[in-house]
């Protein structure tokens, strides 16, 4: 099964912490001594102090750091790469989060990423361990492998039919956690879910990466037969919306961050149906994230800029890369 336009991005997150230093340690120089043993064996990784890192809202907002970790600014260090495939939280609510993302479904590859990361640091630090426990982490729910692997999918017909309630209730009792694009309490904007382990404290990595595994391909399965299903009943209906959404991103002068990701939704949907082709449909995927307020700020150098100058430029720039990339 070809997952491609449903799966945004696959996400495997390890947490660390180290032996007989508090959870609650907010001491930057223990941070940076872990920074700079990673950057040392990994050359193609650098480190930022977070405080010092204009761009830490819009990282936020492209949902490569976390809320937890954005909290903890000033004391906080984060090592990354120039792609943003691998971004290590030091300071978040474990000591160290490791993650590593992949712009496609690969939970396997994911995973081998951020443990290759977490062995190394391994070999030189003593992390908390515990027999039965297995790593020790602040929340419960991650002792164990402290593994937590998620799933970005888009699941627009599920949503669009109100039936992505009942996949609520059917994963509730599977040890799996559906949830919005910014994590818990938030809303699924622009049909998109994050799908992830609930715990791993009795199951080992490898049981918890084949159970994510099988969850994501039932509920693609599920979500494509309801995508043919609303294009056998109304094809017109639906190639009606694709257009419009079509005519308004590629035409309109001012564009919210929040119809963006409105008309995205049926651009996504009109790309499985063959409506629309582009070279590269990524740059759909890109343009849910980029178009937000802090990342159009932070990209085009608006920080002065009124609302009004902000859709503006949203409104260019979602022109601009949906003309270049679109297959005639």
């Amino acid at each position: 099964m070809n997952l491609d336009n449903l799966v945004m991005t696959t996400r495997v997150r390890l947490a660390r912490n180290l032996a007989h230093i508090p959870f609650a340690c907010h001491d930057r120089k223990v941070f940076r001594r872990i920074a700079d043993y990673i950057t040392h064996h990994r050359p193609d990784l650098n480190s930022f102090n977070l405080n010092e890192l204009a761009i830490r809202d819009s990282l936020f907002e492209q949902h490569l750091i976390s809320a937890d970790f954005l909290q903890n600014a000033d004391t906080g260090v984060l090592v990354t790469n120039y792609d943003n495939t691998i971004n290590i939280m030091l300071d978040e609510e474990d000591h160290i989060r490791i993650q590593a993302i992949t712009n496609r479904y690969d939970l396997w590859q994911t995973y081998q990423t951020a443990k290759s990361i977490a062995d190394q640091l391994e070999k030189d630090f003593e992390i908390a361990k515990d027999p039965q426990l297995g790593y020790l982490t602040k929340c419960p729910t991650n002792l164990g492998g402290g593994l937590r692997a998620s799933v970005m999918i888009y699941l627009p017909a599920l949503t669009i039919t109100k039936k992505i309630a009942d996949v609520f209730q059917e994963l509730d009792n599977q040890k799996i956690t559906i949830r919005g694009v910014y994590g818990e309490n938030s809303d699924a904007s622009g049909c998109i879910y994050q799908i992830s382990n609930q715990n791993c404290l009795t199951m080992s990595d490898h049981e918890v990466i084949n159970m994510i595994n099988r969850i994501v391909t039932k509920l693609a399965t599920t979500e494509l037969n309801l995508e043919r299903e609303l294009w056998q009943k109304s094809p017109d209906k639906i190639i009606d919306k694709v257009m419009r959404a079509w005519g308004i991103l590629t035409n309109a002068h001012l564009l919210s961050s929040d119809e963006v990701v409105e008309q995205l939704v049926w651009i996504k949907l009109g790309i499985g149906f063959k409506i629309l082709a582009f070279r590269n449909n990524r740059i759909i995927d890109d343009l849910f994230f980029i178009t937000k307020p802090n990342t159009i700020i932070t990209n085009h150098h608006l920080q002065n800029a009124s609302q009004l100058q902000r859709d503006k430029k949203r409104a260019e720039e979602v022109r601009e890369k949906l003309l270049t990339f679109r297959m005639k």
